[in-house]
């Protein structure tokens, strides 16, 4: 698992494996280590230990990945949780063809010039990690977004999914009326539940609604970002029902962007921001959303 000096990482890990793997377990390898190298420390490790890297920058993934590869030519096995910038420096990959703040060129020429001449997308938020929850905080200061919150506790008591999604339907229309990118979010306060498998059946029922939300967004929509893991790849697999994309690179450190096909039904050629939970800082969010409404691309197809 890699993170940017998050010193919280091994409490996540123990949390996130219901305390299987306790935070006193978890191998850490600290930035200033990464960057004198680990080789011999990736030797060591055996039985499947749990670890988790510090990285400020792709030079730093870059100087773990060479430490990585030259262990699995030895013969040692590892397995990866992480944003793209790994995949990357794994892949020894070279820089992107299009730099981070050029991605505006890949929203679509058919958007609408909303608000300020910025071109109108739509925003999918379903993480809750308060990274998110601040990110969000601060794309809702933009003057031309709408914020459309999914009032969850209303599902949690019984609201039928339908009243919900034709609710959302028409405040996106309404947004979209007054040349707005709708950003729609579930609400941010914690929900408790009975047990594990009913906050897990709750979460897919949340999930379906906001792909049935992806479903019905603007046929003339100039881009989409999902923010949160299991948002972003609901979205491709099931919102957007995708069987391959193509990957045009990072529009943020671990914020990857793809291209639908021309073939796709609904969506020809849309670009999709795929934004993790935990990843970026505080403007990450509002940066991504002002690289790609933009009007300074509006001229690409």
């Amino acid at each position: 698992m890699f993170g940017y000096r998050h010193s919280y990482l091994p409490d996540y890990v123990a949390e996130k494996t219901q305390g299987q793997i306790p935070a006193d377990q978890v191998e850490r390898f600290l930035l200033a280590e990464v960057r004198a190298g680990v080789g011999d420390r990736l030797q060591r490790l055996t039985g499947n230990r749990c670890a988790v890297v510090d990285a400020e920058n792709q030079e730093d993934l870059d100087r773990f990945a060479a430490d990585v590869l030259a262990a699995a030519a030895q013969g040692k096995r590892f397995l990866f949780r992480s944003a793209a910038s790994l995949l990357t420096s794994l892949a020894q990959l070279p820089p992107q063809p299009v730099a981070p703040t050029a991605m505006g060129k890949f929203t679509r020429a058919i958007a609408p010039l909303g608000q300020a001449g910025r071109k109108q997308g739509a925003v999918l938020v379903g993480s809750h990690v308060r990274k998110t929850t601040e990110q969000l905080a601060e794309l809702l200061k933009q003057p031309t977004v709408a914020p459309i919150e999914l009032d969850l506790p209303r599902l949690q008591t019984g609201t039928p999914e339908a009243d919900l999604l034709t609710a959302a339907q028409g405040a996106i229309a309404e947004a979209w009326g007054r040349g707005l990118t709708p950003v729609v979010f579930t609400s941010r306060e914690e929900l408790t539940f009975a047990d594990a498998p009913t906050r897990l059946a709750f979460g897919q029922r949340v999930s379906a609604l906001l792909m049935a939300i992806a479903r019905s967004l603007p046929a003339d929509l100039g881009f989409l970002i999902g923010k949160g893991g299991i948002t972003s790849n609901d979205l491709l697999s099931d919102g957007l029902a995708v069987p391959s994309v193509r990957l045009q690179g990072q529009i943020l450190p671990g914020c990857s962007l793809v291209v639908l096909p021309d073939s796709h039904p609904q969506f020809p050629q849309l670009p999709v921001v795929l934004f993790p939970g935990n990843v970026g800082d505080a403007q990450a969010l509002a940066t991504v959303y002002d690289r790609l409404s933009s009007p300074a691309y509006s001229c690409f197809a």
